[in-house]
C-alpha cells in the first residue's frame, strides 16, 4: 500500500517538475547560469523577484538539472549539453515539443476512449508541418542520440566496412545518414522522404560535405537497389507492414540488410512502461504499435532470415531494433 501511494504522488509531483523544467527553458535559464549564480543575481538577470527564484533553482537542483555550493548554482555538464543551445546535443525544444504533444494527447483521452478506435488512416502530417518539425525537433533528437545509436549499430555489420549503397527510409532531417556518411567514405546513400522534408535533409547532407555521394529525394525509382536499408519508426505510419516489408525485401541486393527500429510493448510492466505513455496517442488513432515478437513474425513472413534483434536507447523511449537479411546472414 504504502509503495502504491508513493507511486502516486511521485506520478503528480513529476508535472511540477516537468513545468519547471520548460519555465527554464523558455527563460534561457540554464544558459544564463554557465557561470555560478545566487538567486537574487540570476532573478536581477531575468527579471524576476529573488524569493520565489531561489526555491525554484531548489528544485532544479534537487531534480539533478544545477549544481549548488553555498547559495550559488550552475548548471552541471549534462544539462549543458542537453538544455544549453550551444550544446553539442541540445534538444531543448524538441522536448518542450515532446511536452506539449503529451499534454494534449492525455486531455483528448476521454473523447478518444468514447468511440471506436478508428481504421488506419495513411495521412501524415502535411508536409510543410512535417519539414518543419524535421529541422528542429527531430533534428535535435537525431543529434543527440539517433545518429550516434545508429553508428554503434553499423559497427556490428560488414556491410558498412565495404563499398556500399544505403536507403535511409523516412529519414526526417537526413541526420543518420550524414554521421554514417561521414563514419564510412565508402558509403553512398539516398535519404527518402516527403518533397520538403528531404529539402531540409539535402541541406544537411549539403552541410556535412556528402553531396556527390548522397542525396535526398521523395521519390524513388523503380529498379532501385540497395546494400542496407535504415527504418527508424516508419513502420509505424504505414496502411500495411507486412507488405511495407515485402517491398523493403524486394529494394535490398541479395545478401543486403534491414536495420529497423521500432516502439515495441515488452511483455513485462517496467517494459512496456517505458513505451505505452508515449505511443499509446498513435494507437488510439490507428498506427501501428508492435508488441514483443511481432516484428519479428513480420520480418519472417515478408521473407528476412538471419533475424536478430537488441534494444537500443533512442528519443522519447527505447526501441526495439531488427537487423534482418535478404539471404543468408554473412
Amino acid at each position: 500500500m504504502k509503495t502504491m501511494l508513493k507511486k502516486l504522488d511521485r506520478l503528480a509531483a513529476s508535472s511540477v517538475m516537468a513545468d519547471a523544467l520548460a519555465l527554464a527553458l523558455d527563460h534561457r535559464l540554464f544558459h544564463h547560469l554557465q557561470q555560478p549564480q545566487t538567486a537574487a543575481q540570476l532573478a536581477a538577470i531575468l527579471g524576476w523577484h529573488p524569493d520565489p527564484t531561489a526555491p525554484l533553482l531548489e528544485l532544479l537542483w534537487s531534480g539533478g538539472w544545477l549544481d549548488r555550493e553555498d547559495e550559488h548554482y550552475v548548471v552541471n555538464p549534462a544539462t549543458q549539453g542537453l538544455l544549453c543551445p550551444q550544446g553539442e546535443r541540445y534538444l531543448g525544444d524538441a522536448w518542450r515539443f515532446r511536452l506539449r504533444s503529451l499534454r494534449a494527447s492525455g486531455q483528448q483521452l476521454a473523447a478518444l476512449v468514447s468511440q471506436p478506435r478508428p481504421g488506419f488512416s495513411a495521412q501524415l502530417a502535411q508536409d510543410a508541418a512535417w519539414a518543419e518539425a524535421a529541422s528542429t525537433q527531430i533534428a535535435q533528437e537525431q543529434r543527440a542520440l539517433t545518429a550516434e545509436t545508429a553508428c554503434t549499430i553499423a559497427a556490428t555489420l560488414p556491410h558498412f566496412t565495404r563499398p556500399a549503397t544505403l536507403l535511409d527510409m523516412g529519414g526526417g532531417p537526413g541526420l543518420v545518414s550524414a554521421a554514417l556518411g561521414q563514419r564510412y567514405p565508402q558509403l553512398h546513400g539516398v535519404v527518402q522522404d516527403l518533397p520538403l522534408t528531404a529539402a531540409v535533409a539535402q541541406k544537411n547532407l549539403t552541410a556535412a560535405g556528402l553531396d556527390g555521394r548522397f542525396s535526398a529525394r521523395s521519390e524513388l525509382t523503380e529498379n532501385e537497389r540497395f546494400d542496407i536499408i535504415w527504418c527508424s519508426s516508419f513502420l509505424h505510419f504505414v496502411a500495411d507492414p507486412l507488405e511495407t516489408l515485402h517491398q523493403l525485401h524486394a529494394r535490398l541486393r541479395p545478401g543486403g540488410v534491414l536495420i529497423a527500429a521500432h516502439a515495441e510493448i515488452g511483455s513485462q510492466p517496467e517494459q512496456a512502461r517505458e513505451v505505452l505513455p508515449f505511443f499509446l496517442p498513435l494507437m488510439l488513432r490507428g498506427k501501428h504499435v508492435f508488441h514483443h515478437g511481432e516484428m519479428t513474425q513480420l520480418l519472417e513472413g515478408a521473407g528476412f532470415s538471419g533475424i536478430r534483434c537488441q534494444e537500443y536507447p533512442f528519443p522519447m523511449a527505447p526501441l526495439m531494433v531488427h537487423v534482418a537479411f535478404q539471404g543468408s546472414a554473412p
